[in-house]
């Protein structure tokens, strides 16, 4: 990193003052994104940051490091739009103008849910922890946990009740009392959509809890490979509806 990064980084950084609302972005591939992001999704607004998921050349974005948030927010080669971007678009319009936003991506494509649980094989439980943590030293309050994922896990009866150890652990682990964690439901169609079932048994187990419905939602066009993602206009609706939901739980 050339000295002009340097101090563009710095500066930055320097922007995290006052009030830094902080959201976890955790699940599988529909919370990191599937369908291309478009031009629509590219306007940056600098209240609005996000950490390096990984080393991105072509935005100048380092992993770890914090940056404006543009797509792709998770993988550098996906050049996906995620849940966080219109996520992050829409609750930035109901804070201060002082505020700034901190989203921390840690959604991995294709993985079941015990790669995020504590002690598991494999587990990438203490890499979601440090993230969090790189967030909490800059003074950043998490504020709410969005979740989306199942389709790996999809009908086990056991996920409902691994998803709420994985989020009492993150809780505990991380002294985040219990804030808002939204979970959002899959696909209607597909193979994967019987696993709502199990989704909607979330509110029920994890305190704080609420549901994000995918009610006329469609999957891409272009997966027909797996149907279980979300195509680009779904995937900005559902963004703005987990931050709906957040901006009611909140009370913003």
């Amino acid at each position: 990193m050339d000295d002009s990064k340097h101090l563009a980084a710095n500066k930055l950084e320097e922007q995290i003052t006052g009030t830094f609302h902080v959201f976890l972005l955790l699940g599988q591939s529909n919370m990191a994104g599937f369908p291309k992001a478009q031009d629509s999704d590219k306007e940056k607004n600098p209240r609005v940051l996000v950490l390096g998921f990984d080393d991105n050349p072509k935005l100048n974005r380092e992993a770890n490091k914090w940056d404006v948030a543009c797509p792709p927010l998770h993988e550098a080669w996906a050049g996906a739009v995620g849940v966080g971007d219109w996520f992050g678009k829409t609750m930035a319009k109901r804070y201060p103008d002082d505020d700034i936003i901190g989203l921390v991506p840690c959604a991995l494509s294709g993985q079941k849910i015990e790669t995020f649980m504590k002690s598991t094989t494999d587990s990438k439980y203490e890499w979601i922890v440090e993230r969090c943590k790189m967030a909490q030293v800059k003074g950043g309050i998490i504020e709410g946990i969005l979740f989306h994922q199942g389709e790996s896990n999809n009908g086990d009866p056991t996920w409902p009740g691994k998803v709420g150890t994985l989020v009492k652990d993150l809780k505990k682990d991380l002294n985040l009392g219990d804030i808002p964690v939204l979970v959002g439901e899959l696909l209607y169609s597909g193979g994967c959509a019987g696993h709502n079932v199990l989704v909607n048994q979330l509110p029920g187990i994890i305190k704080n809890c609420h549901l994000i419905s995918a009610k006329d939602l469609l999957v891409d066009p272009s997966d027909t490979e797996w149907n279980l993602h979300f195509s680009h206009d779904s995937m900005v609706t559902l963004g703005k509806r987990y931050a709906e939901k957040m901006i009611e739980v909140l009370g913003l």
